[in-house]
């Protein structure tokens, strides 16, 4: 589904991302930790189609990023991990909104927001508050939701769960879980241990731009001293 081939991104000569290759298939969810400097946020902006890599192929059912972005994009659904909610507008305006941008058919708008807000556990009273008087917990969960609206194949996460309550956090991982077991594939940038290792199908461990580790998750684990901490240490 998708597939990257000796990805590598540089700035100022600088290599931030190296020769990187890997798959992710519908399904899936892939984890992605390394400490800071890795090279997670540059590979998965290239993933989501905001920069350019230097050299490599990333495809998308088939799709190169680079040749065809704006088909691609229709298959991405992209969680930053800045809010990107309008504050005075309420949750079902900032989903209708984003529903436009995103090309969200009119007909089938009403059905996709409902989809939606089953997976972020949102219910009415939530749609009709302002993203100013919401909690962080709840800005997190309407992020993803607008990420969804247009019925992504693959959806980018960049970590969801920061400075949030337990209760937020669970819930985003179980909507998680519920993506995953309706096909569509996850990659989920963490710095959360016990997250990505709850969640994960799939492993990425990264240092210095490289992938040091890569596979289902408990082969990568059972392998390599059995926790992810003993992978990162």
């Amino acid at each position: 589904m998708l597939e990257l081939k000796n990805v590598s991104k540089s700035y100022h000569r600088a290599r931030v991302v190296d020769n990187v290759s890997f798959t992710v298939e519908s399904g899936q969810t892939l984890g992605i930790v390394g400490s800071n400097g890795a090279g997670k946020t540059t590979l998965t902006s290239m993933i989501a189609t905001l920069i350019k890599p230097d050299s490599g192929e990333i495809l998308l059912e088939g799709e190169d990023l680079v040749r065809n972005p704006q088909k691609v994009r229709s298959m991405i659904g992209y969680v930053p991990q800045d809010i990107a909610l309008y504050e005075t507008l309420s949750g079902r305006d900032n989903l209708k909104f984003w529903g436009k941008i995103n090309k969200v058919p009119k007909e089938s708008f009403k059905e996709r927001m409902e989809s939606v807000c089953r997976i972020i556990r949102f219910d009415e009273k939530m749609l009709k508050k302002r993203v100013a008087d919401c909690s962080g917990g709840m800005k997190r969960r309407l992020n993803i939701g607008v990420a969804l609206l247009h019925n992504p194949k693959i959806v980018i996460m960049d970590e969801p769960t920061t400075g949030i309550d337990m209760q937020s956090a669970s819930q985003i991982l179980e909507a998680i879980e519920d993506l995953r077991r309706s096909g569509i594939a996850v990659i989920f940038v963490g710095h959360y241990m016990e997250e990505i290792e709850k969640i994960s199908t799939h492993l990425c461990v990264m240092s210095e731009g490289r992938v040091k580790y890569f596979g289902e998750k408990e082969k990568v684990l059972t392998e390599n001293g059995g926790s992810l901490a003993a992978l990162l240490s």
